[in-house]
């Protein structure tokens, strides 16, 4: 069975879509609170730590939905087809008699 078609390939790919989204997240979500509580630092590092988790969020998602669709979209174009025919197989001749 090919990968692409494979049931769980949309279970993979959704999976993988939502550890890129919530790991930056939760690493600088979690880890902001961390040094700020350990720390003693003010209360704006903490919101630096939430952007800069949502930029590696919304960075992440879409490197990672370019790549699935990179992957997904590709046509088969190794293989080359030939539409070649005969000239009388053509509409062309059955309406004009060949003189």
């Amino acid at each position: 069975m090919d990968g692409k078609k494979n049931p769980f390939a949309a279970w993979a790919v959704a999976s993988q879509l939502a550890f890129v989204i919530l790991a930056p997240l939760l690493v600088f979500i979690v880890g902001g609170h961390y040094v700020v509580e350990h720390y003693e630092l003010p209360g704006w590092v903490m919101v630096v730590c939430i952007i800069l988790g949502i930029v590696f969020m919304i960075s992440g998602a879409i490197s990672h939905i370019m790549k699935m669709i990179r992957l997904f979209a590709k046509d088969d174009k190794s293989q080359y087809r030939s539409y070649l025919s005969d000239r009388r197989d053509n509409d062309y001749y059955d309406d004009h008699g060949h003189q």
